[in-house]
Protein backbone atom coordinates (compact mmCIF):
# COMPACT_ATOMS: atom_id res chain seq x y z
CA UNK A 1 0.00 0.00 0.00
CA UNK A 2 2.76 2.42 0.96
CA UNK A 3 4.68 1.69 -2.26
CA UNK A 4 1.56 2.51 -4.30
CA UNK A 5 1.19 5.82 -2.46
CA UNK A 6 4.82 6.73 -3.16
CA UNK A 7 4.31 5.85 -6.81
CA UNK A 8 1.24 8.06 -7.04
CA UNK A 9 3.13 10.94 -5.41
CA UNK A 10 5.83 10.60 -8.08
CA UNK A 11 3.11 10.56 -10.76
CA UNK A 12 1.37 13.59 -9.25
CA UNK A 13 4.71 15.39 -9.18
CA UNK A 14 5.32 15.01 -12.91
CA UNK A 15 1.68 15.55 -13.96
CA UNK A 16 1.83 19.23 -13.15
CA UNK A 17 0.75 22.20 -15.25
CA UNK A 18 4.01 21.90 -17.13
CA UNK A 19 3.02 18.43 -18.33
CA UNK A 20 -0.49 19.54 -19.31
CA UNK A 21 0.74 22.66 -21.08
CA UNK A 22 3.72 21.00 -22.78
CA UNK A 23 1.66 18.02 -23.96
CA UNK A 24 -1.02 20.43 -25.22
CA UNK A 25 1.53 22.44 -27.21
CA UNK A 26 3.14 19.28 -28.61
CA UNK A 27 -0.23 17.87 -29.67
CA UNK A 28 -1.37 21.18 -31.15
CA UNK A 29 1.81 21.80 -33.14
CA UNK A 30 3.11 18.31 -33.94
CA UNK A 31 0.12 15.98 -33.39
CA UNK A 32 1.63 12.55 -32.60
CA UNK A 33 5.19 13.14 -33.83
CA UNK A 34 6.60 12.95 -30.30
CA UNK A 35 4.77 9.84 -29.12
CA UNK A 36 8.05 7.95 -29.43
CA UNK A 37 9.71 10.51 -27.14
CA UNK A 38 6.95 10.04 -24.55
CA UNK A 39 7.39 6.25 -24.67
CA UNK A 40 11.15 6.64 -24.24
CA UNK A 41 10.63 9.07 -21.34
CA UNK A 42 8.25 6.67 -19.56
CA UNK A 43 10.66 3.75 -19.87
CA UNK A 44 13.51 5.96 -18.68
CA UNK A 45 11.40 7.13 -15.73
CA UNK A 46 10.71 3.53 -14.72
CA UNK A 47 14.41 2.65 -14.96
CA UNK A 48 15.66 5.61 -12.92
CA UNK A 49 12.87 5.73 -10.33
CA UNK A 50 13.28 2.01 -9.64
CA UNK A 51 16.96 2.63 -8.85
CA UNK A 52 16.12 5.55 -6.56
CA UNK A 53 13.43 3.59 -4.75
CA UNK A 54 15.67 0.55 -4.32
CA UNK A 55 18.49 2.74 -3.01
CA UNK A 56 16.38 4.31 -0.26
CA UNK A 57 14.60 1.07 0.61
CA UNK A 58 17.79 -1.03 0.93
CA UNK A 59 20.16 1.48 2.55
CA UNK A 60 17.80 3.68 4.58
CA UNK A 61 19.57 6.82 3.36
CA UNK A 62 18.65 9.38 0.70
CA UNK A 63 20.34 9.92 -2.65
CA UNK A 64 22.42 12.89 -1.50
CA UNK A 65 23.81 11.00 1.50
CA UNK A 66 24.57 7.99 -0.67
CA UNK A 67 26.44 10.13 -3.20
CA UNK A 68 28.63 11.63 -0.48
CA UNK A 69 29.54 8.17 0.86
CA UNK A 70 31.20 7.23 -2.44
CA UNK A 71 34.47 8.81 -1.35
CA UNK A 72 35.93 10.48 1.72
CA UNK A 73 38.00 12.78 -0.51
CA UNK A 74 37.44 16.45 0.20
CA UNK A 75 37.49 17.13 -3.54
CA UNK A 76 34.70 14.59 -4.13
CA UNK A 77 32.61 16.08 -1.33
CA UNK A 78 32.89 19.56 -2.86
CA UNK A 79 32.34 18.38 -6.44
CA UNK A 80 29.35 16.18 -5.55
CA UNK A 81 27.76 18.92 -3.47
CA UNK A 82 28.20 21.41 -6.31
CA UNK A 83 26.66 19.04 -8.86
CA UNK A 84 23.68 18.25 -6.62
CA UNK A 85 23.07 21.90 -5.79
CA UNK A 86 23.26 22.75 -9.50
CA UNK A 87 20.97 19.94 -10.66
CA UNK A 88 18.44 20.39 -7.87
CA UNK A 89 18.76 24.10 -7.14
CA UNK A 90 18.71 25.36 -10.72
CA UNK A 91 16.38 22.63 -11.99
CA UNK A 92 13.84 22.97 -9.20
CA UNK A 93 13.83 26.76 -9.39
CA UNK A 94 13.02 26.53 -13.11
CA UNK A 95 10.47 23.78 -12.50
CA UNK A 96 8.84 25.73 -9.68
CA UNK A 97 8.53 28.74 -11.94
CA UNK A 98 6.84 26.53 -14.54
CA UNK A 99 4.51 25.02 -11.91
CA UNK A 100 3.37 28.39 -10.61
CA UNK A 101 3.07 29.91 -14.08
CA UNK A 102 1.04 26.99 -15.40
CA UNK A 103 -1.40 27.10 -12.48
CA UNK A 104 -1.61 30.90 -12.69
CA UNK A 105 -2.26 30.66 -16.43
CA UNK A 106 -5.45 28.67 -15.94
CA UNK A 107 -6.67 30.77 -13.02
CA UNK A 108 -6.04 34.02 -14.87
CA UNK A 109 -7.96 32.85 -17.93
CA UNK A 110 -11.02 31.88 -15.86
CA UNK A 111 -11.10 34.31 -12.95
CA UNK A 112 -9.25 37.38 -14.15
CA UNK A 113 -6.25 39.08 -12.49
CA UNK A 114 -2.80 38.82 -14.00
CA UNK A 115 -0.65 35.71 -14.13
CA UNK A 116 1.91 37.48 -11.93
CA UNK A 117 -0.62 38.13 -9.16
CA UNK A 118 -1.88 34.55 -9.25
CA UNK A 119 1.70 33.26 -9.14
CA UNK A 120 2.35 35.28 -5.98
CA UNK A 121 -0.89 34.04 -4.41
CA UNK A 122 -0.06 30.43 -5.24
CA UNK A 123 3.46 30.86 -3.87
CA UNK A 124 2.03 32.17 -0.61
CA UNK A 125 -0.39 29.23 -0.38
CA UNK A 126 2.38 26.68 -1.03
CA UNK A 127 4.68 28.33 1.51
CA UNK A 128 1.91 28.50 4.11
CA UNK A 129 1.15 24.81 3.69
CA UNK A 130 4.78 23.87 4.19
CA UNK A 131 5.20 26.15 7.19
CA UNK A 132 2.02 24.86 8.82
CA UNK A 133 3.04 21.19 8.52
CA UNK A 134 -0.49 20.49 7.26
CA UNK A 135 0.51 20.04 3.63
CA UNK A 136 -0.10 16.27 3.61
CA UNK A 137 -3.84 16.63 4.10
CA UNK A 138 -4.08 19.33 1.44
CA UNK A 139 -1.84 17.35 -0.91
CA UNK A 140 -4.17 14.36 -0.68
CA UNK A 141 -7.09 16.56 -1.75
CA UNK A 142 -5.06 18.05 -4.60
CA UNK A 143 -3.97 14.63 -5.84
CA UNK A 144 -7.66 13.71 -6.00
CA UNK A 145 -8.35 16.84 -8.05
CA UNK A 146 -5.50 16.01 -10.40
CA UNK A 147 -6.98 12.52 -10.67
CA UNK A 148 -10.35 13.99 -11.64
CA UNK A 149 -8.72 16.08 -14.37
CA UNK A 150 -6.86 12.98 -15.54
CA UNK A 151 -10.12 11.07 -15.86
CA UNK A 152 -11.56 13.94 -17.92
CA UNK A 153 -8.62 13.97 -20.34
CA UNK A 154 -8.67 10.20 -20.76
CA UNK A 155 -12.45 10.25 -21.24
CA UNK A 156 -12.11 13.06 -23.77
CA UNK A 157 -9.52 11.06 -25.71
CA UNK A 158 -12.02 8.24 -26.17
CA UNK A 159 -14.96 10.59 -26.84
CA UNK A 160 -13.09 12.64 -29.44
CA UNK A 161 -11.38 9.56 -30.84
CA UNK A 162 -7.80 9.03 -31.93
CA UNK A 163 -6.84 9.80 -35.51
CA UNK A 164 -5.14 6.47 -36.20
CA UNK A 165 -3.71 7.57 -39.54
CA UNK A 166 -2.10 10.61 -37.87
CA UNK A 167 -0.86 8.38 -35.04
CA UNK A 168 0.71 5.93 -37.49
CA UNK A 169 2.28 8.82 -39.41
CA UNK A 170 3.60 10.26 -36.16
CA UNK A 171 5.42 7.11 -35.10
CA UNK A 172 7.20 6.54 -38.42
CA UNK A 173 10.97 6.76 -38.35
CA UNK A 174 11.12 9.93 -40.46
CA UNK A 175 9.02 11.74 -37.84
CA UNK A 176 11.94 11.42 -35.42
CA UNK A 177 14.01 13.70 -37.63
CA UNK A 178 12.79 17.25 -37.11
CA UNK A 179 14.27 20.51 -35.81
CA UNK A 180 12.08 21.41 -32.82
CA UNK A 181 14.40 20.04 -30.14
CA UNK A 182 13.00 22.44 -27.53
CA UNK A 183 9.67 20.58 -27.55
CA UNK A 184 11.47 17.24 -27.68
CA UNK A 185 13.50 18.11 -24.57
CA UNK A 186 10.39 19.56 -22.96
CA UNK A 187 8.32 16.37 -23.29
CA UNK A 188 11.25 14.36 -21.91
CA UNK A 189 11.94 16.86 -19.13
CA UNK A 190 8.30 17.01 -18.01
CA UNK A 191 8.21 13.20 -17.65
CA UNK A 192 11.68 12.28 -16.35
CA UNK A 193 11.82 14.78 -13.52
CA UNK A 194 15.30 14.88 -11.89
CA UNK A 195 14.03 16.02 -8.51
CA UNK A 196 11.74 12.98 -8.34
CA UNK A 197 14.85 10.81 -7.97
CA UNK A 198 15.74 12.60 -4.74
CA UNK A 199 12.11 12.74 -3.61
CA UNK A 200 11.46 9.02 -4.13
CA UNK A 201 14.78 7.95 -2.60
CA UNK A 202 14.08 10.20 0.39
CA UNK A 203 10.58 8.82 0.93
CA UNK A 204 11.82 5.22 0.62
CA UNK A 205 14.67 5.94 3.02
CA UNK A 206 12.26 7.46 5.53
CA UNK A 207 10.11 4.33 5.44
CA UNK A 208 13.23 2.20 5.89
CA UNK A 209 14.36 4.25 8.87
CA UNK A 210 10.94 3.89 10.46
CA UNK A 211 11.20 0.12 10.04
CA UNK A 212 14.55 0.24 11.85
CA UNK A 213 13.16 2.45 14.60
CA UNK A 214 14.90 5.65 13.45
CA UNK A 215 13.22 8.92 12.57
CA UNK A 216 15.93 10.61 10.54
CA UNK A 217 18.51 9.84 7.87
CA UNK A 218 21.76 9.87 9.91
CA UNK A 219 24.83 8.86 7.93
CA UNK A 220 26.30 7.26 11.02
CA UNK A 221 23.73 4.47 10.66
CA UNK A 222 25.33 3.35 7.42
CA UNK A 223 27.07 0.37 9.04
CA UNK A 224 23.90 -0.53 10.93
CA UNK A 225 21.97 -0.51 7.68
CA UNK A 226 24.65 -2.64 6.03
CA UNK A 227 24.51 -5.21 8.82
CA UNK A 228 20.73 -5.23 8.70
CA UNK A 229 20.76 -5.82 4.97
CA UNK A 230 23.23 -8.69 5.37
CA UNK A 231 21.14 -10.34 8.06
CA UNK A 232 17.82 -10.05 6.24
CA UNK A 233 16.50 -12.77 4.02
CA UNK A 234 17.34 -12.05 0.38
CA UNK A 235 14.11 -13.59 -0.81
CA UNK A 236 12.10 -11.22 1.41
CA UNK A 237 13.96 -8.21 0.03
CA UNK A 238 13.37 -9.42 -3.51
CA UNK A 239 9.67 -9.81 -2.82
CA UNK A 240 9.49 -6.29 -1.39
CA UNK A 241 11.30 -4.95 -4.45
CA UNK A 242 8.82 -6.65 -6.77
CA UNK A 243 5.82 -5.29 -4.88
CA UNK A 244 7.29 -1.78 -4.80
CA UNK A 245 8.14 -1.87 -8.50
CA UNK A 246 4.66 -3.09 -9.44
CA UNK A 247 3.07 -0.07 -7.74
CA UNK A 248 5.68 2.30 -9.16
CA UNK A 249 5.41 1.10 -12.76
CA UNK A 250 1.60 1.12 -12.65
CA UNK A 251 1.59 4.72 -11.38
CA UNK A 252 4.06 5.85 -14.04
CA UNK A 253 1.96 4.08 -16.67
CA UNK A 254 -1.11 6.02 -15.54
CA UNK A 255 0.87 9.24 -15.79
CA UNK A 256 1.98 8.32 -19.30
CA UNK A 257 -1.59 7.59 -20.36
CA UNK A 258 -2.71 10.98 -19.05
CA UNK A 259 0.10 12.74 -20.91
CA UNK A 260 -0.82 10.92 -24.14
CA UNK A 261 -4.49 11.78 -23.60
CA UNK A 262 -3.65 15.49 -23.29
CA UNK A 263 -1.48 15.28 -26.40
CA UNK A 264 -4.18 13.43 -28.33
CA UNK A 265 -7.01 15.78 -27.34
CA UNK A 266 -4.88 18.79 -28.30
CA UNK A 267 -4.06 17.19 -31.66
CA UNK A 268 -7.79 16.74 -32.31
CA UNK A 269 -8.77 20.23 -31.14
CA UNK A 270 -5.95 22.23 -32.76
CA UNK A 271 -3.70 20.34 -35.17
CA UNK A 272 -6.54 18.64 -37.08
CA UNK A 273 -8.55 21.88 -37.35
CA UNK A 274 -5.66 24.20 -38.13
CA UNK A 275 -6.25 26.35 -35.03
CA UNK A 276 -3.34 27.87 -33.13
CA UNK A 277 -3.02 27.24 -29.41
CA UNK A 278 -2.49 30.17 -27.05
CA UNK A 279 -3.23 31.23 -23.48
CA UNK A 280 -6.81 32.20 -24.34
CA UNK A 281 -7.97 28.95 -25.94
CA UNK A 282 -5.90 26.21 -24.29
CA UNK A 283 -9.03 24.84 -22.57
CA UNK A 284 -10.82 24.40 -25.91
CA UNK A 285 -9.68 20.76 -26.05
CA UNK A 286 -12.10 20.03 -23.19
CA UNK A 287 -15.16 21.57 -24.85
CA UNK A 288 -16.37 18.38 -26.58
CA UNK A 289 -16.83 16.81 -23.15
CA UNK A 290 -17.49 19.77 -20.82
CA UNK A 291 -18.97 22.45 -23.11
CA UNK A 292 -19.15 25.87 -21.47
CA UNK A 293 -17.57 24.54 -18.28
CA UNK A 294 -14.35 23.55 -20.07
CA UNK A 295 -12.42 26.70 -19.17
CA UNK A 296 -13.46 26.57 -15.50
CA UNK A 297 -12.58 22.90 -15.13
CA UNK A 298 -9.27 23.35 -16.93
CA UNK A 299 -8.39 26.21 -14.59
CA UNK A 300 -9.23 24.16 -11.49
CA UNK A 301 -7.24 21.24 -12.83
CA UNK A 302 -4.19 23.39 -13.51
CA UNK A 303 -4.56 24.94 -10.06
CA UNK A 304 -4.61 21.50 -8.42
CA UNK A 305 -1.74 20.19 -10.53
CA UNK A 306 0.30 23.34 -10.04
CA UNK A 307 -0.09 23.55 -6.28
CA UNK A 308 0.64 19.84 -5.83
CA UNK A 309 3.82 20.12 -7.88
CA UNK A 310 4.68 23.43 -6.24
CA UNK A 311 4.83 21.53 -2.93
CA UNK A 312 6.68 18.41 -4.08
CA UNK A 313 9.44 20.31 -5.89
CA UNK A 314 10.56 22.28 -2.79
CA UNK A 315 10.29 19.12 -0.69
CA UNK A 316 12.59 17.24 -3.07
CA UNK A 317 15.12 20.08 -2.91
CA UNK A 318 14.95 19.99 0.88
CA UNK A 319 15.60 16.23 0.93
CA UNK A 320 18.60 16.69 -1.35
CA UNK A 321 20.17 19.66 0.43
CA UNK A 322 19.50 18.26 3.91
CA UNK A 323 21.35 15.11 2.90
CA UNK A 324 24.38 17.14 1.84
CA UNK A 325 24.67 18.97 5.15
CA UNK A 326 23.44 16.11 7.39
CA UNK A 327 20.34 17.98 8.55
CA UNK A 328 17.21 16.19 9.67
CA UNK A 329 15.08 15.55 6.60
CA UNK A 330 11.75 16.51 8.13
CA UNK A 331 9.59 19.61 8.31
CA UNK A 332 10.27 20.08 12.01
CA UNK A 333 13.81 21.16 11.08
CA UNK A 334 13.84 24.89 10.27
CA UNK A 335 16.68 24.39 7.77
CA UNK A 336 14.59 21.85 5.84
CA UNK A 337 11.78 24.41 5.70
CA UNK A 338 14.16 27.20 4.74
CA UNK A 339 15.31 25.33 1.63
CA UNK A 340 11.68 24.69 0.61
CA UNK A 341 10.70 28.32 1.06
CA UNK A 342 13.73 29.54 -0.89
CA UNK A 343 12.73 27.35 -3.86
CA UNK A 344 9.18 28.73 -3.73
CA UNK A 345 10.41 32.33 -3.56
CA UNK A 346 12.76 31.75 -6.49
CA UNK A 347 9.93 30.13 -8.46
CA UNK A 348 7.69 33.14 -7.85
CA UNK A 349 10.46 35.48 -8.99
CA UNK A 350 10.92 33.45 -12.18
CA UNK A 351 7.16 33.40 -12.75
CA UNK A 352 6.78 37.19 -12.46
CA UNK A 353 9.91 37.91 -14.50
CA UNK A 354 7.88 38.83 -17.57
CA UNK A 355 8.78 35.80 -19.68
CA UNK A 356 5.86 34.62 -21.79
CA UNK A 357 4.00 31.81 -19.95
CA UNK A 358 4.28 29.17 -22.68
CA UNK A 359 7.96 29.98 -23.24
CA UNK A 360 8.68 29.77 -19.51
CA UNK A 361 6.90 26.44 -19.07
CA UNK A 362 8.62 24.79 -22.04
CA UNK A 363 11.97 26.29 -20.96
CA UNK A 364 11.53 24.82 -17.47
CA UNK A 365 10.92 21.34 -18.89
CA UNK A 366 13.87 21.64 -21.28
CA UNK A 367 16.15 22.80 -18.44
CA UNK A 368 15.23 19.70 -16.49
CA UNK A 369 16.08 17.48 -19.45
CA UNK A 370 19.50 19.11 -19.78
CA UNK A 371 20.22 18.75 -16.04
CA UNK A 372 18.84 15.20 -15.85
CA UNK A 373 22.14 13.48 -16.83
CA UNK A 374 23.86 14.92 -13.74
CA UNK A 375 21.36 13.28 -11.39
CA UNK A 376 21.18 10.08 -13.44
CA UNK A 377 24.97 9.61 -13.58
CA UNK A 378 25.28 10.11 -9.82
CA UNK A 379 22.44 7.63 -9.26
CA UNK A 380 24.17 5.04 -11.44
CA UNK A 381 27.41 5.44 -9.51
CA UNK A 382 25.67 4.94 -6.18
CA UNK A 383 23.58 1.94 -7.27
CA UNK A 384 26.72 0.12 -8.46
CA UNK A 385 28.42 0.43 -5.07
CA UNK A 386 28.63 -3.12 -3.72
CA UNK A 387 29.62 -1.91 -0.24
CA UNK A 388 26.48 0.20 -0.01
CA UNK A 389 23.93 -1.84 -1.97
CA UNK A 390 25.22 -5.37 -1.36
CA UNK A 391 23.31 -8.00 -3.33
CA UNK A 392 20.87 -5.34 -4.50
CA UNK A 393 23.33 -3.32 -6.55
CA UNK A 394 22.57 -2.73 -10.22
CA UNK A 395 22.41 -5.69 -12.55
CA UNK A 396 23.91 -5.63 -16.02
CA UNK A 397 20.46 -4.85 -17.45
CA UNK A 398 19.96 -1.97 -14.99
CA UNK A 399 23.27 -0.47 -16.05
CA UNK A 400 22.67 -0.98 -19.76
CA UNK A 401 19.29 0.75 -19.61
CA UNK A 402 20.57 3.50 -17.31
CA UNK A 403 23.57 4.26 -19.52
CA UNK A 404 21.34 4.30 -22.62
CA UNK A 405 19.00 6.82 -20.98
CA UNK A 406 21.91 9.05 -19.94
CA UNK A 407 23.52 8.92 -23.40
CA UNK A 408 20.28 9.79 -25.22
CA UNK A 409 19.52 12.76 -22.96
CA UNK A 410 23.15 13.91 -23.05
CA UNK A 411 23.16 13.90 -26.86
CA UNK A 412 19.85 15.76 -27.09
CA UNK A 413 20.94 18.31 -24.50
CA UNK A 414 24.33 18.83 -26.17
CA UNK A 415 22.70 19.35 -29.55
CA UNK A 416 20.29 21.88 -28.10
CA UNK A 417 23.14 23.81 -26.45
CA UNK A 418 25.02 23.72 -29.75
CA UNK A 419 21.98 25.24 -31.46
CA UNK A 420 21.81 28.02 -28.87
CA UNK A 421 25.45 29.08 -29.26
CA UNK A 422 25.64 28.86 -33.07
Amino acid sequence: MRSAVKGLIVTAAFIGPGTVTTASIVGAELAYQLVWALVFALIATCVLQEMASRLGRITGIGLSEAILTQSSSRLWQILASFLICTAIGVGNAAYEGGNLTGAALGLSASFGLSIEIWAIILGIIAASLLLSNAYKVIEAVLVCLVGIMSVVFISLMFVAGIDTSALVAGIRMESCLFSDFALLLAIIGTTIVPYNLFLHAGMSARDRQLELGNRAFPLQNKEQNKQQNTAENTEQNTQQNMESNAGLFASIGIGGLVTFAVMSSAATAYFSTGLSIDTSNIAAQLEPLLGEYAKLFFALGLFAAGLTSAITAPLAASYAISGLFKWQAQLSDWRFKAVSISIIVTGVMVSVSGIKPFVLIVLAQATNAILLPISAILLLIVCNNKRLMGAHRNSGLNNMLGIFVVMVVLCLGAYKLFQLVT
